[in-house]
């Protein structure tokens, strides 16, 4: 008896311990043989090293960690070169990301991640209106050269109008998906400079789960503590949000 009590209590607390971390994440590095493979978060402004791995013939690449929200996560080979990481968001579940040493940061597939799937939808997007500004820039470096003033000016309000556009894009996205937790990174990334107004639409757009884990949140996650503060949260109470936009 006492023997199946001890039996029943070992596989209870193996249970409390996989809850602990009840997110899981796979990285096959297609070509990497030998070395080291790095987990990391920012907090309190950093980028520290959550888990690591070293890496010698091919063994599994796994890491393991505890979640409440979704966001964002990296995946290094060298903590040296934060240009080189893959950025991911992070979510409950198993999670999947696949690459290959040669193209390690800029050709890599993260499946597992709902919340993934919608910043990379969104991140295309910011990636065309940043290819069409580019293309823009050089034209009228290029114009530059020459004396077609009219041509030059031409492009300066084609710029212009490319810029609205990206901002009316962002507005429109941070309003329109204030249900996920992509919203406050986009407010963080666009907004921080905006009117009382702009930050008073975004507020309004939060769903109670995502303000609620950003005020939460805003002491121990560098990210939602600075769209907790962009946004004028840091100074409400719960009750009083609920109170001034009637959740």
């Amino acid at each position: 008896m006492k023997k199946i009590i001890l039996v029943l209590f070992l596989i209870i607390l193996n249970s409390c311990k996989n809850d602990q971390n009840n997110m899981k994440v796979n990285v096959d590095i297609k070509n990497f043989k030998k070395g080291m493979v790095y987990f990391q978060k920012i907090s309190d402004s950093a980028l520290i090293n959550i888990d690591s791995i070293f890496v010698n013939s091919g063994n599994p690449i796994s890491f393991s960690y505890n979640i409440e929200s979704p966001e964002l996560f990296y995946i290094n080979l060298d903590i040296s070169k934060i240009e080189n990481r893959i950025e991911f968001f992070g979510d409950k579940g198993q999670i999947n990301i696949s690459t290959s040493l040669e193209k390690f940061n800029f050709d890599y597939k993260v499946s597992g991640s709902l919340s993934d799937s919608i910043y990379r939808d969104y991140l295309k997007m910011i990636k065309k209106f940043n290819d069409k500004t580019l293309d823009l820039i050089e034209l009228s470096f290029n114009l530059s050269k020459t004396n077609l003033m009219d041509s030059i000016k031409k492009v300066e309000k084609e710029i212009e109008s490319l810029n609205k556009r990206r901002y009316l894009y962002n507005l429109n996205y941070v309003v329109n998906n204030g249900n996920n937790y992509i919203s406050p990174l986009v407010a963080i990334n666009e907004f921080s400079e905006s009117s009382e107004l702009v930050k008073d639409t975004i507020i309004k757009s939060m769903s109670k789960k995502v303000f609620l884990v950003v005020k939460k949140d805003e002491n121990t996650n560098t990210e939602k503590a600075n769209a907790a503060e962009l946004l004028g949260i840091r100074s409400m109470t719960e009750a009083e949000f609920r109170a001034t936009y009637m959740l």
